[in-house]
């Protein structure tokens, strides 16, 4: 039996914008739900259904395709490697948690452990995280990480400390590492052949049976190292699929929502709660799918605008001086007296 044929260089970037695309997609459906419900005392049973069974593979899918931009991101030296995540991750988390402190209240921004981990920009500030630990323990291989934050996660109760993912205790940065180390470590294997379907079909029978329980409990599964595991398995099957699909005009939105999936990811939420507070339509599938047409429309229109709007989703980095631009277009001699070394 032959193995399959190694994607190329742009079916990868296919597959991987694909991923990014569709799981922003399921945040935005998530969120729209959770607000909908406070704010119109109910969502449309479909959907609560669908986000319940989607809900842990969502946020899992988006760190494991940044956790294949790790290797890439350590070539750089070290002060720009830090440079462009302070610019790109710490910025965009300080400034979209203070755009939420005047639609949520601003008696959050007195609670140190809100900033951190009571909003949606958790999500950036673990990132950061994972990228300086990537940094600092660069000589390890990212699979023990991987195997670290599984360990680790297991053993809080163990030392008395119950599992809380939904508060606002940060232990959420613990249980997610697996998916960022574990897309470091795998993105070799991943980007030089597609996933056997000897091992995507399982799979995918596997992530359908959680998915299924996750909507029968009404609540993500937590059960200690199974559920990081099968939820690991999960999205590895989701790129599989990812893999396979052709190129077509359905799934070319997808794509390109997917390479502008910070300013879709920072800008939901904000457009989100507007809608539901301020617009007074009866809570229906109709009006579910209308709010939901709307945020993406806004999301795609903030992606349009972002050559004017950037500072808002990285701060700007800093321009070379002039005369060193001038000196960079001087040609330089084919040999020099001195041998210089890269």
């Amino acid at each position: 039996m032959n193995s399959p044929m190694p994607p190329s260089a742009s079916e990868r970037q296919h597959w991987m914008d694909l991923l990014r695309g569709g799981a922003i997609l399921l945040v935005i459906a998530h969120h729209l739900r959770l607000v909908q419900q406070v704010w119109d005392g109910s969502a449309p049973w479909a959907m609560v259904e669908l986000s319940e069974a989607l809900a842990p593979f969502r946020m899992p899918a988006l760190l494991f395709a940044s956790g294949m931009l790790l290797a890439r991101s350590l070539e750089k030296p070290t002060g720009r490697y830090l440079a462009g995540k302070v610019r790109s991750l710490l910025w965009p988390w300080l400034l979209w948690s203070a755009i939420m402190l005047p639609i949520l209240g601003w008696s959050n921004g007195a609670d140190p452990l809100w900033w951190i981990n009571g909003m949606y920009t958790w999500f950036l500030m673990a990132l950061f995280l994972y990228y300086v630990v990537g940094l600092l323990v660069r000589w390890v291989p990212p699979g023990w990480i991987a195997l670290a934050s599984v360990a680790v996660w297991t053993s809080l109760p163990l030392l008395g400390i119950e599992h809380e993912v939904g508060g606002p205790r940060p232990d959420k940065f613990v249980y997610y590492a697996v998916y960022f180390f574990a897309g470091a470590a795998l993105r070799n294997v991943l980007t030089a052949r597609m996933i056997p379907l000897a091992l995507l079909v399982p799979a995918l029978a596997l992530a359908v049976a959680w998915s299924l329980w996750a909507a029968r409990s009404d609540a993500e599964p937590s059960v200690p190292v199974v559920t990081q595991v099968v939820v690991l398995v999960s999205v590895i099957a989701a790129i599989g699929l990812a893999q396979r699909l052709p190129r077509m005009r359905l799934t070319r939105p997808v794509e390109w929502l997917g390479r502008h999936s910070i300013v879709a990811y920072l800008v939901h939420l904000p457009v989100i709660e507007v809608l539901c507070r301020h617009l007074d339509v009866p809570s229906s599938a109709a009006s579910y799918l209308l709010f939901y047409l709307m945020t993406i429309g806004i999301c795609v229109l903030a992606i349009l605008i972002r050559p004017t709007t950037g500072i808002l989703y990285a701060w700007p980095a800093r321009r070379p001086a002039p005369e060193h631009s001038e000196r960079a277009r001087v040609p330089r001699p084919a040999f020099s007296g001195a041998a210089t070394h890269r």
